[in-house]
């Protein structure tokens, strides 16, 4: 999966961008998924399930033929839900600027900024600081996403990579996700240096993805072989083991 966060300061305009990019990944033939920072809270639809959700529900569900809104309480992290939606083509993501491990367009009202923004992970800006291109001395493309939308598409299906998990386990040099993430767009490191990516542990639950850190995969990778090689008709150095567990 690649994916691309939409940054910027409030008003700029990042759910403009963040539209015209999940259109122009779609008109491509790409399964897009979206995923927004919510700073103030998530705004609820004026509909029945809606309703239901504020009388205290802790899940609810409109399900329709072709579409599904799904209401859930709980804290839930960016890392959890970049695992979750590995499935698909791109990732577009509004927001996260300080926390996104992965390319990023900047949309900023001014050169200053766009100035602010920057970073190795930052592929284009956008905005009303596309007006002032001729000033702007900046470290990527400046791209005007009104009159320019396929171009700034163009340069994400380009330029986009793959997300870092976002779990910041700390057991890279780097010290952080975001960190790792920069070093790769700098062409210093790669994903494998990722101890996340690189797990040869794999977990699933309920058939989503779940990201472990070395410790945990360690955890399993140790539990999981010290109890099938004890087992009868077992080789004692395997390969590669599968466990399904149904509850």
């Amino acid at each position: 999966m690649k994916a691309v966060a939409v940054v910027g300061f409030k008003g700029t305009g990042k759910t403009t961008v963040a539209e015209l990019l999940v259109r122009g990944l779609k008109a491509r033939g790409f399964r897009v998924a979206a995923l927004k920072h919510a700073h103030s809270g998530v705004t609820l639809y004026g509909d029945d399930s809606s309703r239901l959700f504020r009388a205290g529900a802790d899940v609810s569900v409109a399900l329709s033929e072709g579409e599904a809104v799904e209401y859930r309480r709980g804290k839930l992290s960016l890392w959890q839900y970049i695992s979750s939606l590995r499935g698909y083509d791109f990732l577009v993501v509004e927001g996260f600027k300080s926390a996104f491990p992965g390319s990023r367009i900047v949309v900023a009202s001014s050169v200053d900024e766009a100035r602010q923004l920057t970073s190795p992970l930052v592929i284009a800006y956008t905005g009303r600081v596309a007006k002032q291109a001729a000033q702007a001395d900046l470290p990527a493309p400046v791209i005007d996403a009104e009159t320019e939308p396929e171009r700034l598409v163009d340069l994400t299906v380009e330029r986009s990579i793959e997300p870092l998990p976002a779990l910041n386990c700390g057991f890279c040099k780097y010290g952080s996700c975001v960190a790792l993430a920069e070093a790769i767009a700098r062409g210093e490191a790669t994903h494998r240096e990722c101890t996340v990516l690189a797990s040869r542990v794999k977990l699933l639950v309920d058939g989503k993805p779940v990201e472990l850190n070395p410790f945990v995969q360690d955890v399993f990778r140790n539990v999981v072989l010290g109890l099938v090689t004890t087992l009868k008709g077992v080789e004692q150095n395997p390969k590669k083991i599968g466990l399904e567990i149904t509850l």
